[in-house]
């Protein structure tokens, strides 16, 4: 399984991908794949090599683009997915709504999701209670942040 998921992964390469840089939500959600795999079934090693590769492949693509495009990965804990795209934004300004830290080797984000023992299930203890009226904003302290793979595509 581990050989499927880095292929699967390198398949990201030959996406047909969107530019948007006046709404750069949507180019994201757009340039979005995600592959929910359990822990006991890939290889970080192999799922590793073949995000760097990516990254190449997508240099090599967007190498006459102007302005900043960036390709990202990261593990989204929530749905237990390995997910990723393309924004045309530079790496530190990503859009994520919580907080994040770019990192340039993808093993942090696969150790998170080696780590999750039960993929897409948000353990009761790490919930917390809000009141009808309590609605989270942008001002709410965020407890961690969380790595997030990122290539910048141009120059």
């Amino acid at each position: 399984m581990s050989d499927d998921l880095a292929q699967l992964v390198l398949s990201f390469a030959d996406e047909e991908l969107i530019l948007n840089r006046e709404d750069v939500n949507a180019e994201a959600r757009g340039n979005l794949v995600a592959f929910g795999v359990g822990p006991e079934s890939f290889d970080a090693r192999s799922v590793e090599r073949a995000l760097g590769v990516v990254g190449e492949r997508l240099v090599m693509r967007f190498v006459d683009v102007a302005g900043p495009v960036t390709f990202y990965a990261w593990y989204d804990e929530q749905a237990g997915q390995l997910r990723c795209s393309v924004a045309s934004v530079e790496p530190g300004d990503l859009p994520f709504e919580g907080r994040f830290r770019t990192v340039d080797d993808p093993a942090p984000v696969l150790a998170l999701m080696a780590a999750d023992a039960q993929p897409g299930v948000v353990p009761w203890a790490d919930l917390r209670e809000v009141s009808a009226g309590e609605a989270a904003g942008p001002d709410e302290q965020v407890e961690r942040s969380f790595p997030v793979f990122a290539v910048k595509l141009t120059r």
